[in-house]
């Protein structure tokens, strides 16, 4: 089991002990949800996007 102590505890802040190990697995963790949420409302954006026909979409990626 990994230990996790608190040293010290503000208003707005916290300051712990812990491994590297630990601490790399964390930061891992935020940028998968960072990823996820990212997906998450990209989906959400096509699902509310118009549907383009084979023309539309093909003048569209002419245009880029």
């Amino acid at each position: 089991m990994i230990s996790t102590s608190i040293i010290s505890q503000e208003n707005n802040a916290v300051t712990v002990r812990m491994s590297r190990r630990r601490w790399n697995h964390l930061q891992k963790l935020e940028e998968s949800y960072k990823v996820a949420v990212a997906i998450r409302k990209g989906m959400e954006q096509a699902e509310k996007a118009p549907s383009l026909s084979i023309d539309e979409t093909m003048k569209m990626l002419n245009a880029l």
